[in-house]
């Protein structure tokens, strides 16, 4: 494992590193950072693609890092640092003093369609339409795979999936479930020619309670844009379209609580 000390901001690597903190960085270098002991653990236990973990010298590697850090299986670099570099690729009030990049992690469309196909599965996806909150993204990604998911597809022009926020929500489920970055029409299309259902979330004329519909077979569940909702060209392609029914003088839940009751619905029918 290599070994580095880094004492100046104006070091290339940390200029490289600092890029990362923007989406034209992470898209130009196919990285991203995650920042915090728990993030970089849960990184390191999934088997992602770490090159490299950035540590405070003064304050050393968090034990339960280390721990992790002696048993990982891949060639990666450790650069010790300043507080003042640190403070250079951190997005938090209180840096925890340590973060890592990792390379973006891809699994193949059409390999995973293909694995469902071959096997005559279920699954339950989730597709999410132009989100642009971080912490709703973020919430729903941990919510999915608490729920048992099996991937999840979020439409062009959503909140970058590699943003700070995005990951500090996740909680590390990032790191764990198949995500597709795709166009959501085209993605919907191959889904319906496997069989599967759409159910889209909408106050549509002629929608329908979220739990009356049978979430058994292939299902996908999609998930509108927090200010309009759900695009007409993917509402055009909704099997049933389903409301959460409010109660109160609410007049709409937010994302991830409606996507999260969904998932929960789906959840339950199937294990009964």
């Amino acid at each position: 494992m290599e070994q580095e000390m880094i004492t100046s901001i104006h070091n290339p690597q940390i200029k490289r590193l600092h890029q990362l903190l923007n989406r034209k960085g992470r898209e130009a270098s196919g990285t991203f950072l995650v920042e915090g002991v728990h993030l970089v653990e849960e990184a390191l236990q999934s088997g992602a693609a770490v090159k490299t973990v950035i540590y405070d010298m003064d304050r050393g590697i968090d034990p339960a890092c280390e721990a992790s850090l002696r048993v990982y299986d891949r060639p990666l670099k450790r650069i010790a640092v300043t507080e003042q570099v640190l403070a250079k690729l951190s997005e938090t009030k209180s840096p925890q003093g340590i973060v890592a990049e990792v390379s973006q992690h891809s699994v193949d469309w059409q390999a995973w369609k293909q694995k469902y196909e071959q096997a005559g599965s279920a699954f339950v996806v989730l597709m999410l339409d132009e989100l642009q909150d971080p912490g709703n993204l973020g919430t729903i990604i941990r919510t999915a795979e608490a729920a048992g998911i099996d991937g999840i597809v979020v439409g062009e022009n959503s909140v970058d999936l590699y943003n700070g926020k995005v990951l500090r929500a996740t909680m590390g489920a990032i790191f764990r479930l198949p995500l597709f970055r795709l166009p959501l029409p085209a993605a919907c299309e191959e889904l319906g020619a496997m069989g599967t259902r759409l159910l889209v979330t909408s106050v549509h004329d002629g929608s329908v309670a979220y739990d009356e519909p049978v979430y058994d077979g292939r299902i996908a569940i999609v998930i509108g844009n927090e200010g309009r909702g759900v695009s007409p060209e993917i509402s055009r392609l909704a099997t049933t379209h389903v409301h959460i029914p409010l109660y109160g003088a609410a007049e709409s839940l937010n994302a991830a609580v409606a996507c999260g009751i969904m998932l929960y619905e789906a959840r339950r029918q199937r294990k009964e």
